[in-house]
């Protein structure tokens, strides 16, 4: 198994540059006009920071609207949305307030954003979680894949995401998530879009227009549906678009996170994937390096040769994860908090563990029983 860590880490190097060849080229003249939904519950680290992002977008302001939920009518994040449109009066920004009727499956962001949709006068949607922060080239970037084609061209583009980065990690839990996203999720990502094709989404970012979502079951399919994203992904190549991930990485604001919540949430993603994509996950085994590196050295019982593997192990599992960052992700913690990657890596390896070891998740303090196939219950 070590063999294969080390050709697995091979492979993320050669899958990197290759997403990074392939970015689209951007046409001042493509500026299509776009709706962003962003659903909200409670107030994310940096919240406001973090909407403000989208209201400073290098794009015309007349053709963005960007429409904010919460199915909670006093939700303390919509204040926040109403400070924003008193700064930015310039921009289309609207909040919308369903009663309780909009809850209508347990996936609650879901329900937020089907109750957005009708208000949305575009028709190529954003869907952007709540705690994402972008660039102000952000949208000119995302929007580039969706350029009408030439005839005898590549199948449409149907969908489009981003991945992401830990960003402005606040404490010791929040910089071992960030070590986890930047070293191991997204690498992984761009390993299974080498040798598979894109059929999969982020909740940082789903680009894709209203006729796709309808044609995909619209958001009433996904009310019950643990991983929304991945199944909006993951129909819209199925139904034989091409799904692009996007050479814009967002950042995922952390700030000072508990270790109970960083625990639950990434569990809650570990069961998410196992659930989602059961063989692939299983096989993920060999990516835990250093994990096998230590038990191979305790069952050398320490000899030389044990720790000669294990250091050619953390010296590899180092040089890729700083390689990447600095050359493809641009990914600040790896080289800032690189000493923490072998605690985050065993962290990771005791969540992957943990993922086969029952079937609860908590999610935005609610706890759900994970169903075969992704589908949730609540409790």
């Amino acid at each position: 198994m070590l063999g294969a860590f080390g050709f697995y880490s091979a492979l993320q190097i050669w899958a990197a540059r290759k997403w990074a060849r392939t970015r689209p080229m951007m046409t001042p003249e493509f500026l299509p006009h776009v709706t962003i939904l962003k659903p909200v519950r409670g107030v994310d680290a940096h919240a406001y920071a973090n909407f403000v992002s989208f209201c400073r977008l290098d794009y015309p302001a007349d053709r963005v609207q960007l429409l904010f939920s919460a199915l909670d009518a006093d939700d303390p994040a919509l204040e926040l949305v109403e400070r924003l449109q008193k700064e930015f009066p310039e921009r289309d920004i609207e909040i919308v307030r369903p009663d309780f009727t909009a809850v209508r499956g347990p996936n609650r962001k879901v329900c937020n954003l089907a109750a957005m949709l009708p208000a949305a006068k575009h028709d190529l949607l954003v869907l952007s979680d709540s705690d994402m922060r972008v660039m102000p080239d952000y949208l000119r970037r995302l929007v580039a894949p969706f350029r009408p084609q030439e005839d005898g061209a590549a199948s449409p583009v149907g969908l489009v995401t981003c991945p992401y980065r830990g960003s402005s990690p606040e404490s010791l839990p929040a910089v071992l998530e960030a070590l986890g996203i930047g070293s191991d999720f997204i690498p992984s990502a761009m390993v299974s879009r080498a040798l598979e094709g894109v059929s999969f989404a982020f909740g940082s970012t789903i680009a894709l227009p209203k006729s796709v979502l309808a044609e995909l079951g619209g958001f009433e399919a996904l009310f019950d549906e643990l991983a929304d994203d991945f199944r909006l992904g993951n129909g819209a190549a199925k139904a034989g678009y091409t799904v692009v991930l996007s050479d814009v990485v967002v950042d995922d604001v952390l700030g000072a996170e508990r270790f109970g919540l960083m625990w639950s949430r990434r569990l809650r993603w570990a069961r998410t994937v196992r659930s989602c994509r059961p063989a692939g996950y299983a096989g993920s085994a060999i990516t835990h390096g250093i994990a096998l590196g230590l038990l191979f050295l305790l069952d050398s019982h320490f000899a030389l040769y044990g720790w000669l593997t294990f250091g050619t192990v953390l010296l590899v599992r180092l040089g890729v994860a700083l390689w990447l960052a600095h050359r493809y992700t641009h990914d600040p913690n790896i080289a800032r908090f690189l000493l923490l990657l072998p605690i985050s890596d065993l962290l990771g390896f005791a969540l992957y563990l943990g993922s086969y070891c029952g079937s609860r998740i908590t999610w935005r303090g609610e706890r759900f029983r994970l169903l075969a196939g992704g589908k949730l219950q609540r409790e």
